[in-house]
């Protein structure tokens, strides 16, 4: 005999160990859905297993509602919170094996959907995988996904912890898939710095008789409205894991990675900081200078070269004395074998490979810190409280997703993310409150809670450095392809801004727009840069050799408007949003990597701030492009102009010349 939960937007019928999940005002479906458990001993469901239900009144995410549990005896247990108001259910599986188990993974929810499916919100595993939006086929999303089908309906999906294990979401006509396990394997991609995100293997995880090991919890809505469905979901994601709020001043200032790379000396950085602080005297806290990697003797052994003074803390003193505010760059879960620090001292500190030598990536060849061993713990710890003591006050972490591979450890009931979150958890706090973390290379849901800031892309390029070093593939990444292919991620993780982290778009360059050397920016891919890491609302930072860019150059960097616009963000975030996020659609050709070239790019970005409307409007193909006004612009336009021509809105659309971006504000 079946049963009904009933909130006022979504209706769940409790089934034989299933459900189904019903959102009548939209008319869609989901089920019915049974929960799994993959284990060493075979796979089971709860569908159809003996058990029972529990429903009661209960509090479920800070929401009123009632909740559903379903117990049952040797197979998965879960149980779905079903608010009064609102339309997101939660569930939350576990599994308490009877007898001692190798768990393999979780599957929270498992079944069809009626809803026509079109195209699909691919998230990446972290920082550097590639997010964008696809077609209906077959395919997998990690963290989150949303469904949306040609009329605009949508069902969202979102994991809402990221403690232990890695979510993924795979959809296969009509059936949607919800795993919770082990991290994925990243397989390089050749030509490019990217990789592709492998199926996770089994956990392979002891489990005592008797004891529960939980799926993290997630959450499904379905609406009439994607872009709110995904915005509504993240939300509730990042109060779940309480999101780390950043009160400080805001990231912005310069770099140093992508002009000088591994060489940048500390008589660099004082030079760029010099003018920085010369060039952007009135702008309120636009004063980081950020070291990047290339001051440490290597990975792990974080004390300075000789490029740098022995005592850190003096060349803090000097940016201070400039009006700047330092920050610095480190991978603590990086090591170089054979290198004095960690590889010497304590190998047994790194993960090991099935034969029991330190485990190495395949692409850098270098091994990983395991998070997991108490020692590296406190290591990491040690590491934050030195850079609290030389005096720096934002800290770049890279590399993150070392921290979590999948591989042996000092303690093996410790999963890949458990130990990143350890690790991370350890550099937070010998850092202090007050030390700004940006996270790069940065698994992104696990991020939430640790770090203020988050990368959402990979590298754009960097055009001095590989004139000198090379480039791993053509010259031509480093121009407009690298921006665009950047600006697919920033657009696909939108929701992340302000409600996880702040999203950090990567940098703002200008140099080379002479047009003598094709590794340089011209002036409107420049624009573009500047105006995908204002939509983007996190970090704002310069990366040329401020000293050798000309006079049009700095026009971009230093241009009035965007400047205000930035300035205008105030004590919260620009929170621009990509109109046409699922109408840009890559192809089921293009390759799921951060440098694969696509269709999938969407073209309008809205906000409005203080009262004016602000639709930032990029055009990505070769041929001039025009672009309609939303409605409050379209009805204002006898008072809007264009940003960076100072250009009158003389009618409802905008014209864009070719790899160029315009934006146009109300007065």
């Amino acid at each position: 005999m079946t049963r009904t939960v009933r909130g006022d937007d979504v209706e769940v019928e409790l089934g034989d160990g299933t459900i189904t999940v019903s959102w009548p005002s939209v008319g869609v479906t989901l089920g019915p859905c049974e929960s799994l458990v993959s284990a060493a001993t075979g796979t089971r469901s709860s569908d159809g297993a003996s058990g029972t239900w529990q429903v009661a009144a209960a509090e479920g995410f800070g929401r009123p509602g009632a909740r559903a549990r379903w117990r049952s005896v040797g197979g998965p247990s879960f149980s779905v919170h079903v608010p009064l108001v609102g339309t997101a259910i939660v569930i939350e599986a576990g599994f308490a094996p009877g007898t001692p188990e190798a768990l393999g993974s979780i599957t929270p929810l498992h079944g069809p959907t009626d809803l026509p499916v079109a195209r699909r919100l691919v998230d990446g595993y972290d920082s550097w995988a590639y997010s964008g939006v696809r077609g209906s086929e077959p395919g997998t999303s990690f963290w989150n996904t949303v469904l949306v089908a040609d009329d605009g309906r949508a069902i969202a999906v979102q994991a809402l912890g990221a403690s232990r294990l890695c979510t993924s979401i795979t959809w296969e006509a009509p059936l949607l898939r919800v795993d919770a396990g082990a991290t994925p394997p990243l397989d390089k991609v050749d030509g490019t710095w990217g990789y592709l995100v492998g199926r996770p293997r089994p956990l392979d995880l002891a489990v005592a008789s008797g004891d529960t090991f939980a799926a993290e919890p997630i959450a499904i809505a379905a609406g009439p409205d994607a872009l709110l469905l995904a915005e509504e979901l993240a939300e509730l994601a990042g109060t779940a894991m309480i999101a780390r709020r950043w009160s400080g001043p805001p990231m912005r200032g310069w770099e140093s990675w992508y002009h000088y790379g591994l060489l940048v000396s500390a008589d660099d950085v004082l030079a760029n900081a010099r003018i920085l602080r010369a060039r952007y005297r009135d702008q309120p806290d636009f004063d980081l200078v950020q070291i990047d990697d290339g001051w440490q003797v290597t990975y792990g052994a974080w004390w300075p070269n000789d490029r740098f003074p022995d005592d850190l803390g003096t060349l803090v003193a000097e940016l201070r004395a400039l009006g700047c505010r330092p920050g610095l760059w480190i991978a603590p879960f990086r090591v170089q074998p054979g290198a004095p620090g960690v590889a010497t001292d304590h190998p047994e500190w790194c993960l090991r490979g099935s034969d029991g030598a330190p485990w190495r990536e395949e692409r850098h060849g270098t091994w990983a810190l395991d998070a997991s061993h108490p020692d590296a713990v406190a290591w990491i710890r040690d590491l934050g409280v030195q850079i609290r003591a030389w005096g720096f006050e934002m800290v770049k972490v890279d590399f993150c997703y070392l921290g979590a591979v999948e591989a042996g450890r000092h303690d093996d009931g410790v999963t890949g993310i458990e130990a990143l979150r350890r690790g991370m958890a350890a550099l937070a706090d010998g850092l202090g409150d007050d030390v700004y973390v940006l996270g790069c290379g940065m698994p992104v849901l696990p991020a939430v809670g640790l770090c203020h800031g988050n990368r959402v892309g990979h590298d754009v390029a960097m055009p001095r450095v590989f004139q000198d070093l090379g480039h791993p593939t053509d010259v031509d990444w480093t121009g407009m392809r690298g921006v665009r292919v950047q600006a697919r991620n920033v657009a696909a993780r939108w929701a992340h801004h302000g409600r996880w982290y702040e999203s950090d778009p990567e940098v703002v360059m200008a140099w080379g727009s002479g047009g003598d050397d094709p590794a340089g920016y011209p002036i409107e891919v420049a624009r573009v840069m500047a105006t995908l890491a204002l939509v983007a609302g996190g970090p704002f930072l310069l990366a040329d050799d401020l000293g050798a860019l000309g006079a049009d150059e700095r026009a971009v960097l230093e241009h009035a408007g965007l400047l205000a616009l930035l300035a205008e963000a105030g004590d919260g975030p620009i929170t621009f949003r990509p109109l046409d996020m699922f109408s840009a659609i890559d192809a089921p050709g293009v390759a799921e990597h951060a440098f694969s070239i696509g269709a999938g790019v969407p073209s309008r970005w809205a906000t409005e701030r203080n009262g004016r409307h602000v639709l930032a409007c990029f055009n990505w193909g070769n041929e001039p492009a025009t672009y309609p006004l939303p409605p409050e612009l379209a009805d204002d336009r006898s008072r809007a102009t264009e940003l960076w021509t100072g250009a009158r809105i003389d009618g409802p659309t905008v014209t864009v010349p070719p790899q160029a971006v315009r934006v146009v504000v109300s007065a």
